[in-house]
């Protein structure tokens, strides 16, 4: 299905040109180039925090670098035209994708170099589940996986943009032979998870110390929506036949500036009224914007369970439609909508409870 290696001039000056900008704009150290073998099939697995994973890795492996990419949704268009010059695999993320499977065997087969990210994404650095993909293809190619960890890019790349040269280190880590399913009692999707969750496992290993700790804490972490209409007379009772019993999961949304960032930057929905929710003073506006995530969602219903898992991603979807149903009440009604958005994080060893309320939103490109 590809040819590897393929793109082999435009892949070579694009190395050349991170080499560059690594060199220039980073203090890289890397260590463990030895565990990277000579000759492929082989996957290598990092840590995701940001974009520029890939370009450290495509300056610092000795060798051409195929990467597994986001095809769900377009790239950033700040940095599109990168991803669109070197040419990914594109993996349809939160849908069965058998093309994209096949592809990643296939080049593996080929001797290929592999790059790929288990966590899926970087909505939640450092406390997401492994994704049972990089198993499968492993499983499927035969092809063994050498971890890798990144520390430093937290806030790198608005270092790198004020000329700051952040310190940035790679350490790769030994090589792990190719998943097997073996005939017992776990399933094999079980396995698979096993397999995933242990490769990212070993990637923690390699982070720095305060970085690894932070992806290993032992957190509970939920969300919560408390809504309120007012009028000129004062508060307004919401009717109980308005179900809003799905909206808490709409509040984990809000408190994920990267999803609200992708849906507006790279789908291109109209979700500014969303960007900073409190008094809903544009009905209209904010209808429109809860209108074109419910349309976009029928065209892509995996969106939010792929990164929220299913049972949240599903309760977002219900959220939304419910939130319209309530816009418009609203608006029948001539009160006005409050919204209180709540992120609580229970330490499990300390047994400790922050909670977040909607002033310490965190911040999204929308502004």
């Amino acid at each position: 299905m590809i040819k590897y290696p393929r793109h082999v001039v435009r892949r070579l000056f694009l190395r050349w040109i991170a080499c560059l900008l690594v060199r220039l704009l980073t203090r890289l150290e890397v260590s463990g180039r030895q565990n990277l073998p000579k000759h492929g099939p082989l996957i290598i697995a990092g840590n995701h925090v940001s974009a520029l994973e890939a370009v450290i890795l495509v300056a610092v492996v000795p060798r051409q670098v195929e990467f597994l990419g986001t095809g769900d949704i377009p790239f950033d268009p700040a940095y599109a035209w990168i991803a669109n010059a070197y040419d990914l695999v594109r993996v349809n993320r939160g849908n069965i994708d058998r093309q994209a499977l096949l592809a990643c065997v296939d080049v593996l087969k080929q001797g290929a170099f592999l790059g790929i990210f288990p966590e899926g994404g970087i909505w939640d650095p450092a406390h997401m589940q492994a994704q049972t993909g990089i198993a499968l293809v492993s499983e499927r190619s035969g092809a063994p996986i050498v971890p890798v960890g990144f520390g430093g890019l937290q806030g790198a790349l608005g270092a790198i943009l004020k000329l700051k040269r952040p310190k940035i280190c790679v350490n790769i880590g030994q090589l792990i032979p190719a998943v097997r399913l073996e005939e017992r009692e776990m399933s094999q999707k079980d396995q698979l998870q096993q397999a995933a969750n242990h490769i990212l496992a070993q990637i923690n290993d390699l982070l720095p110390e305060n970085e690894r700790h932070q992806a290993k804490h032992d957190l509970q972490v939920s969300y919560s929506l408390k809504i309120e209409a007012v009028s000129a007379q004062g508060s307004v009772t919401i009717p109980v036949s308005l179900a809003l019993d799905a909206v808490n999961g709409f509040a984990h949304l809000l408190y994920t500036p990267v999803l609200l960032d992708a849906l507006y930057r790279n789908l291109q929905l109209p979700i500014l009224p969303l960007a900073k929710l409190d008094l809903v003073t544009d009905p209209a506006g904010f209808k429109a914007a809860l209108a074109s995530i419910s349309a976009y969602l029928q065209h892509n219903p995996g969106f939010f369970t792929y990164r929220f898992g299913m049972e949240e991603g599903l309760q977002v979807g219900r959220a939304v439609e419910q939130l319209q149903q309530l816009v418009d009440w609203a608006d029948k009604a001539d009160c006005t909508l409050q919204f209180v958005p709540e992120k609580h994080v229970l330490h499990m060893t300390s047994g400790e409870l922050e909670t977040h309320s909607g002033g310490d939103l965190p911040r999204s490109m929308l502004g």
